[in-house]
C-alpha cells in the first residue's frame, strides 16, 4: 500500500494553466491537447497524440535523455489510438470513412502504422498483403506479436471477389507491414476472433456462425497441431467474451454472468473445455474492461461503478492502484498502461477537481509524477461539481444518476436551477463520474444537468439491461422523466426551465421526450439521434444481412419489425412531430456511418411538415462522434444559443 506519494512534474508535457474568466467553449468540445498516453514495455519512453489546430501530432517523450519529438503529423486521417509493439515500434491506429466499389454504403474504414521509434521510419501494416478483402474496418487491431518482437499477429478478412471472405490470423514484419499468412493460421468466414499465446503462436480461435446461431471456440497444441473444440453452443448472440489467456498459458479468459446477473472473470481450460468457479466477481458491480497486454495475457480487471475500481492477480499492484486511487479522492483513477515488468504504471485521472490528466507511478521509488494535462485552459475553479444520487422509477426501480452542479454556484445557492437531461448513448453505456465535456460545458453555461443510467443501461447486471429490452420509448423514457422530476420534487431545479439534449441513442431519447411528455421540456436538442426505428433496423439489415449479430441485437432491444410494427411506430418520433411543443435542434454529421443522417432527416422534415419550432445543423464531413474541432465548435455554438434562448438566466 502507497503511504505517501510525492509529485514531480515533467515540464516538457505538463500543460500548465492559471485563474482566468469561464473558459471559451472550445476549451471543452475541442479534442484534449494530449491523448491515448501509453508507457513503453522498458518504462523509459511515453508515446501520445498531441492537438495542434486541426492535426494530430505522434509524439514521444524519452525519460532517460529528457527529449521530446514528433514521429508524424495526421491530418487527412482521424488518429484514434497508441500502441507499443515492443520497445522500439510505436502502432498508430487510424481511420476515415470512405465508401468500396460494391460495398454498400459507408464504412468506417480503420488501419495502422508501425513507427520505428529510433529511425523514425515508418510504413502501413498490411499494406500491398496479398489477397486482403478490400472492404472491410477493424483493420490494425493487435492480437499478440512474434517471438523475435519484430513482427505483430494482425488479423483480417481475407479473399478478393469472394462473397464469403474468410477472417485470417496474419504475421507482419514491423519493417514491411507486409502481411504473411502461415503457421495453421487461416480461419473461415464465420472466425471472430484469435487468441495468441506468448510465443505469437495461434492457440485459441473463437467463431459464431450467425446463419445456424452457433458459437464455437476450438483450441490446438503447438503452432501446427489439429483445432478441437472446446466450446460448442447454440445461441442467437454469443452469452461469453474470450478476452484473453491466463499467465501459465493453460487457460482462456472469459468473460461471463455464468453464476450471478453480474458479468465476472472465469478461466476456460483449454484441455476440455471446462469453465472454473468465478475467478473475480463482485455481487454489485460487473467487469467493465479485462487488463491484458498486447499478446491478451491476463493481469486482472475493472468493475463498473460511479468510480473504476480493480482486482488484479497480483496483489502488490492491485494495493498500489488502490494507493494512487486513495491519494487522488473524488476523482476517477484510470490504469492506462504499464511497463512489462510493473514497476511503472500509468493512469488516466479525470473528475473531482480535474479535467483530465496522465500520471505516472514509479513503485520502486513510490513517487507519482504529472505527465500531461489534456485540458491546460480548465482550471478547477471551471470544472462542475459531480454527484451521485438514486431515485425511484414510477415502478420502483431503483435508477442511479449524476447531477453535475453549475460550476461556480455555491451549494447554498443550488435551488431552483435550469436543468438539461443528458441521457447517455448506447444504450447499454453507462455514465459515470468524471470529465464529460458536454455536461462540463453545460455547467459552465450555468445550468445543473442531469445524466440518469435509465434501465438498459450496462454496469448494473444482466437483470437491469435486460429491463430496458423492448422499452424504448416507454420506462426506459420514463426512468428519465421521473429523474427530472425528482430533481424538481427536491427543489434543486425549476420544472418550468428543463430542456433534454442527447447524442446518439440518447439523441433519440431527446426526440422521445419531445413527443411523449411535450409539456415536460421547454426545448429538445439531438445530436446523431435515431427518429425512425424500423428504418434504422431495415438500413442495418441492408447493410449487413438479415442474419448478422447486429440485427439479431436490435430485435432483443427494440423489438421484431414485422411482428411488432405497431409497437415499434408507436415510439418513433418522426412519426410523432405532431405531439411537439417544444422547440427542437437537430444536429447531425454528415459522415456518420452509426446512425445516418437521414434520420434527422427524416425528424427536420416531419417537424417541418407540422409546422413546428426546428433548427437543422448538418455537419458536413465529419462522423458519428464530431470528433474534428471546428464541428465540435460549431455544435457548442448553437447548442448554447438555443439552450440560453429558451431556459438561460
Amino acid at each position: 500500500m502507497l503511504r505517501r506519494l510525492f509529485i514531480v512534474l515533467i515540464p516538457v508535457l505538463l500543460g500548465v494553466s492559471s485563474a482566468s474568466a469561464k473558459p471559451p467553449l472550445e476549451a471543452f468540445g475541442d479534442m484534449p491537447e494530449i491523448r491515448a498516453v501509453e508507457l513503453s514495455p522498458d518504462g523509459a519512453v511515453v508515446a501520445y497524440l498531441q492537438r495542434e489546430e486541426d492535426s494530430d501530432l505522434l509524439v514521444i517523450h524519452d525519460s532517460r535523455t529528457n527529449t521530446t519529438r514528433s514521429l508524424a503529423t495526421v491530418t487527412d486521417l482521424r488518429a484514434r489510438d497508441v500502441h507499443f509493439a515492443g520497445n522500439d515500434h510505436v502502432v498508430l491506429i487510424v481511420s476515415r470513412d470512405t465508401r468500396s466499389w460494391g460495398y454498400r454504403g459507408r464504412y468506417e474504414y480503420s488501419g495502422a502504422f508501425a513507427f520505428n521509434v529510433k529511425t523514425g521510419k515508418y510504413v502501413q501494416l498490411l499494406r500491398n498483403t496479398e489477397d486482403i478483402y478490400p472492404a472491410q474496418s477493424g483493420l490494425g487491431r493487435i492480437v499478440g506479436m512474434d517471438a523475435s518482437g519484430q513482427a505483430v499477429l494482425l488479423p483480417a478478412y481475407m479473399g478478393v471477389g469472394i462473397s464469403a471472405p474468410s477472417f485470417d490470423l496474419l504475421r507482419v514484419p514491423l519493417d514491411t507491414g507486409r502481411g504473411l499468412r502461415g503457421g495453421g493460421t487461416k480461419g473461415t468466414e464465420h472466425a471472430i476472433d484469435w487468441i495468441v499465446n506468448a510465443k505469437g503462436i495461434a492457440v485459441a480461435r473463437e467463431e459464431f456462425d450467425k446463419d445456424n446461431q452457433i458459437h464455437q471456440i476450438s483450441v490446438r497444441e503447438g503452432d501446427s497441431g489439429p483445432w478441437r473444440k472446446v466450446y460448442d453452443k447454440q445461441v442467437p448472440l454469443p452469452e461469453i467474451g474470450v478476452y484473453g489467456l491466463s499467465a501459465d498459458g493453460k487457460s482462456l479468459i472469459v468473460v461471463d454472468a455464468n453464476e450471478s446477473q453480474f458479468l465476472a472473470l472465469y478461466a476456460m481450460s483449454m484441455a476440455d473445455g471446462t469453465i472454473s468457479p468465478p475467478l473475480m466477481k463482485r455481487d454489485n458491480a460487473e467487469v467493465a474492461e479485462v487488463v491484458a497486454d498486447i499478446s491478451r495475457t491476463v493481469y486482472g480487471v475493472r468493475y463498473s461503478g460511479a468510480f473504476p475500481s480493480y482486482d488484479m492477480f497480483d496483489d502488490a499492484v492491485e494495493a498500489d492502484i488502490r494507493g494512487v486511487q486513495n491519494a487522488l479522492q473524488g476523482s476517477a483513477v484510470y490504469l492506462d498502461s504499464w511497463s512489462s515488468d510493473w514497476t511503472k504504471l500509468v493512469f488516466f485521472v479525470e473528475g473531482g477537481k480535474r479535467a483530465e490528466s496522465y500520471i505516472m507511478l514509479d513503485r520502486v521509488a513510490k513517487k507519482l509524477s504529472n505527465i500531461a494535462t489534456s485540458r491546460p485552459s480548465i482550471t478547477a475553479a471551471d470544472v462542475g461539481e459531480v454527484i451521485t444520487i438514486e431515485y425511484k422509477a414510477r415502478d420502483g426501480l431503483t435508477i442511479p444518476a449524476l447531477v453535475t452542479w453549475p460550476a461556480g454556484i455555491a451549494a447554498a445557492d443550488r435551488r431552483k436551477l435550469p436543468l438539461v437531461a443528458l441521457p447517455h448513448g448506447g444504450p447499454e453505456a453507462y455514465d459515470a463520474v468524471g470529465f464529460d465535456w458536454m455536461a462540463q460545458f453545460l455547467a459552465n453555461e450555468g445550468y445543473a444537468v442531469l445524466q440518469p443510467n435509465f434501465r438498459g443501461s450496462a454496469g448494473f447486471g444482466e437483470a437491469f439491461a435486460a429491463a430496458g429490452h423492448g422499452e424504448w420509448g416507454r420506462k426506459m423514457q420514463d426512468d428519465i422523466t421521473d429523474g427530472v422530476k425528482a430533481l424538481s420534487t427536491m427543489g434543486w431545479v425549476d420544472p418550468q426551465r428543463v430542456c433534454i439534449v442527447g447524442w446518439s441513442y440518447g439523441g433519440y431519447a431527446a426526440l422521445a421526450g419531445g413527443a411523449t411528455t411535450p409539456e415536460l421540456y421547454k426545448c429538445v436538442a439531438s445530436i446523431a439521434g435515431v427518429s425512425h426505428l424500423r428504418e434504422m433496423m431495415a438500413e442495418n439489415k441492408r447493410r449487413f444481412g438479415p442474419r448478422a449479430q447486429s440485427v439479431t441485437y436490435w430485435e432483443r432491444l427494440i423489438g421484431d419489425p414485422d411482428k411488432d410494427s405497431v409497437a415499434i411506430d408507436a415510439v418513433s418520433p418522426a412519426l410523432h412531430a405532431d405531439k411537439f411543443t417544444a422547440s427542437v435542434l437537430l444536429v447531425h454529421g454528415a459522415a456518420d456511418t452509426v446512425v445516418p443522417i437521414r434520420q434527422s432527416e427524416w425528424m427536420n422534415e416531419a417537424l417541418k411538415q407540422a409546422n413546428k419550432q426546428v433548427q437543422y445543423l448538418r455537419i458536413d464531413g465529419d462522423d458519428h462522434g464530431l470528433v474534428d474541432n471546428e464541428s465540435r465548435r460549431e455544435v457548442l455554438t448553437a447548442l448554447g444559443e438555443f439552450l440560453k434562448t429558451h431556459i438561460g438566466q
